[in-house]
Formats: C-alpha cells, sequence, structure tokens
C-alpha cells in the first residue's frame, strides 16, 4: 500500500499536540523526545506502565491517557531474540500495535507505527519501495510485516513508517565503531549485506513534517544511497578522522553473513530502501547517508 495524502481525520494539530511516544528510551524514542520536548505534550510511560507483553490490558491501559498522535516505537528488535522467542515475539511486534491502531480509530487519534526494512525477504539488487513485496525470512520481520497490515486495517489513517541502519543516539553500529577503535579493537564489518545507515534525527523531522497534512498508508523514512557493514564502518572511521575523533585510520576488516552461523535468525541480505516517495512529499531532495553521519559526528565534538 503506497503512502497518500488524505485529509487528516485527527484533531488539529497546535503548538501543544499531546504526543503519546512507546518506546521512548530505544534510539529512535530518545530523538523524538529531544526534537519534540519543546513544542509539544510528551507522554512517555514507562515499560511497567504499559506492559506490550499483554494485548489483553493495552486497551484499558491506552484509554487512560490523553494524546492525539501515537508514536509505537517499542518492540523487540533483536532477529535472535524473536527467534527465541516467537509468541512473545508476536505480542509486543504484532498484536499490540494493532491493538493501539483500533484505539485511535476510535477516537480519532494519529497512529505512526516504525516498521523495519527487514520486512523484505533481500534477494533483489534494486532499492526497494513502499509496493514491493514484503516477504521475510524471519521472525522479527514476519512480526512487522504483520503489525503493518494489521495497524492499516484497524486503522486507515494511520502512517506505518519503515526505518532502517539508525544512528545518532548511542548504542548504533557507528557508536560501536568508535568505541572499538578507541579501545584498540580492530573493527571487523560485513560485507556482503547492504541497506541504509539513517539519520534518527532526520528520521524524527521527517515525521513531524508529515504528521500535520495526514499522509497514510505506508512510507519509507531513510537517507539516500546505500551501504555495506563494512562501507559503513569505513566511513565511520574516514569522517572520524577527519574530524579528530580519532588519531588513526585504520582499514574496516571484512568478513560474510555466512560467517556467523551462530545467528539464530536468518538476514536477509539485500533491503535498500527507496526513499522517492518521501522525497516528494517533502518537496526535496533526502540528503544521503554520509551527509546525515557527518552532522552527527560533528556534534560529538562540541
Amino acid at each position: 500500500m503506497q503512502a497518500a495524502v488524505v485529509p487528516p481525520g485527527v484533531r488539529m494539530m497546535n503548538m501543544k499536540t499531546k504526543v503519546l511516544i512507546l518506546g521512548s528510551t530505544g534510539r529512535l524514542g530518545g530523538a523524538l523526545r529531544r526534537h519534540y520536548g519543546a513544542r509539544h505534550e510528551l507522554l512517555c510511560p514507562a515499560r511497567h506502565d504499559i506492559n506490550l507483553g499483554e494485548p489483553a490490558s493495552l486497551n484499558d491501559a491506552l484509554r487512560r491517557l490523553d494524546f492525539d498522535i501515537l508514536v509505537n516505537c517499542a518492540g523487540i528488535t533483536s532477529p535472535d531474540a524473536c527467534e527465541r522467542e516467537p509468541a512473545l515475539a508476536a505480542r509486543i511486534n504484532h498484536e499490540s500495535p494493532v491493538i493501539m491502531a483500533g484505539e485511535c480509530q476510535r477516537r480519532g487519534a494519529r497512529m505512526i507505527q516504525i516498521s523495519t526494512d527487514y520486512v523484505f525477504g533481500g534477494e533483489g539488487r534494486e532499492p526497494l519501495d513502499e509496493d514491493a513485496a514484503a516477504d521475510p525470512v524471519n521472525v522479527y520481520g514476519r512480526t512487522k510485516r504483520d503489525a503493518e497490515t494489521g495497524v492499516l486495517a484497524a486503522c486507515p489513517s494511520a502512517l506505518v513508517a519503515r526505518v532502517s541502519w539508525l544512528f545518532g543516539s548511542g548504542g548504533a553500529f557507528a557508536d560501536q565503531v568508535l568505541r572499538d577503535l578507541r579501545e584498540g579493537r580492530e573493527v571487523q564489518a560485513i560485507e556482503d549485506k547492504w541497506s541504509v545507515p539513517t539519520s534518527v534525527d532526520s528520521v524524527a523531522r521527517w515525521l513531524e513534517a508529515l504528521w500535520s497534512p495526514g499522509t497514510s498508508g505506508l512510507i519509507h523514512l531513510c537517507n539516500s544511497g546505500s551501504a555495506t557493514w563494512r562501507s559503513y564502518g569505513q566511513e565511520v572511521v574516514d569522517q572520524s578522522f577527519g574530524l579528530g575523533l580519532l588519531q588513526h585510520r585504520p582499514e574496516v576488516r571484512g568478513n560474510s553473513l555466512d560467517d556467523f552461523p551462530h545467528f539464530a535468525a536468518r538476514r536477509p541480505r539485500f533491503t535498500v530502501m527507496s526513499n522517492a516517495r518521501l522525497a516528494g512529499l517533502l518537496g526535496c531532495e533526502v540528503p544521503a547517508w554520509q551527509e546525515d553521519l557527518g552532522r552527527w559526528l560533528r556534534s560529538l565534538r562540541a
């Protein structure tokens, strides 16, 4: 299903829109708090306040909250963890978002579901648009695909935003590269898996730009370009050295996805997403991932 601009069936937006962020302590959730905190009224409940592992109680918890927009960043994002506990992954990643969407539809609130490039099977070699077939190869991808379908069925005005390889808020691959090199460790990275590194700060801005017009359906929120883990890591090294964040400029050693047979879950090899629809809705080009990576790295010098 394509993202489409439709008349918003939600409350009029204002400078103090009430935004409920689920998963507010994660990488993307933290960026949303930073970007929206000064302009909107944020509700960021803790995990023990809203237990996504118990969908039966979720609806009651949501009905006690007053919000205009619900952004669901929460979920089990480790493919291996999902593979080991598929029932729990289904409850948290699939069933709970559908309940959220139903409550948003009931009260006329805006529903934004964060999804993933892992809904794709990884067999192609051309950037995937929103109409490409979702054919996931692991439990994580299947639960996220099922959530996409269920959310849009329960709340047709919902926006389902697929993201990939997020950086900029701590705990990401780029952070690990810097940490390893500063501690004297060699960096190795997979060179036969492709996706798009994407700035969490850009995702936060794009979401805010898209929620007011009432954009609905699927949309890919990712930077322009593509990378392997190895080329991504090398870009981190090269830019960091140029900025003085590193004192040396080593080569990132490449290895293969096949070198990791211990993974519980299969990984799709090619999940590069096209952001053409995003660019069209924004009315401007989307920055290359290298540009946003440089912006984030420069912020580390401050």
